[in-house]
């Protein structure tokens, strides 16, 4: 052994490292599912409420959990324990001790190989040259906090200090996923995010041709007269036997209405349409949406037509 070479690990100390890189790994994975879900409340989202959707949402999310520790488990022996096992090697082979300092640059060295491996074909197929740097940042980021709390497991001398030690790297990954969670949460509350919030229309941005993806089309006038040719939800797109009308025809009229919430409401009236205030504004401003709901909103399926 060179002079500060980690003491050799035993086949328990390998299995406390395993779990280590395994709950380092599934941290970073809950991490990064809490930062996109955070960072989607800016952009259109819609949430089912009652009890149904919330068991859906926890068996979601236990299913989430699941799939985070089976794909740690998978992680850490395939990509984590090699890269500590490369990290000691070569520090032995160039006859020096394995330090922190040459750990990380290993890592440097397996991400760069992962982004030439990656980035190299995407370039020969057309695509852009950001891909290198991407995924270079991508697995250095990710790879180095498992490795170095996985190394650290190696240089414990006491197997029961070792699995503290990944014990205590599953709880610091769950609680600082929970504090970026309720700390998103409490700055989209407090405004100091701005949240994602319905376009305000008025009825002159209103006017005009809107259609759906099948070829159906709503025609707004500016005296306050509707045509609708072809218009609603097709049988593919239903969720039930009652979930919408049927496609309709016909002339009728339009306005603007106020929902409940106090955002504005589009109501149409023309006849085996979907009438009254059921429809809603939704998209963004550059790209607005007039829909309904089909069937129960907790279904989450919805007939939306587009500016034509």
């Amino acid at each position: 052994m060179t002079p500060g070479e980690p003491t050799r690990v035993g086949s328990a100390g390998w299995t406390a490292a395993w779990l280590t890189g395994a709950v380092a790994l599934a941290g970073e994975g809950a991490l990064a599912l809490v930062v996109y879900f955070l960072a989607g409340l800016r952009n259109e989202h819609y949430f089912a409420a009652g009890i149904g959707a919330y068991v859906g949402y926890l068996i979601a999310l236990v299913a989430a959990s699941v799939m985070l520790a089976l794909a740690g488990l998978i992680g850490s022996a395939a990509v984590v324990l090699p890269v500590v096992q490369l990290s000691r090697l070569s520090a032995r082979r160039a006859g020096r001790a394995e330090t922190k300092r040459w750990c990380l640059a290993v890592c440097g060295v397996v991400a760069a190989t992962a982004a030439v491996c990656a980035g190299v074909p995407a370039l020969l197929l057309g695509g852009g040259w950001t891909v290198l740097p991407v995924v270079l940042l991508a697995t250095f980021v990710g790879l180095v906090p498992a490795v170095l709390c996985t190394r650290a497991v190696t240089v414990v001398r006491r197997n029961g200090a070792r699995f503290g030690l990944a014990a205590l790297v599953l709880a610091g990954g769950a609680l600082l996923s929970a504090v970026v969670f309720v700390g998103g949460l409490v700055a989209y509350g407090t405004g100091l995010i701005q949240g994602y919030e319905p376009p305000r229309l008025t009825a002159a941005q209103l006017v005009g041709t809107w259609s759906d993806e099948h070829g159906g089309t709503l025609t707004l006038r500016p005296d306050g007269t509707a045509l609708a040719h072809d218009l609603g939800a097709r049988p593919e797109d239903e969720t039930d036997d009652e979930g919408a009308p049927g496609r309709c025809e016909g002339t009728g009229t339009w306005a603007m209405g106020v929902s409940p919430s106090g955002t504005a409401q589009f109501e149409l009236s023309v006849s085996g349409c979907m009438e009254g205030p059921g429809w809603h504004i939704g998209g963004t401003d550059e790209r607005p949406t007039l829909y309904y709901w089909i069937g129960d909103p907790d279904s989450l399926n919805q007939y939306a037509l587009e500016r034509a």
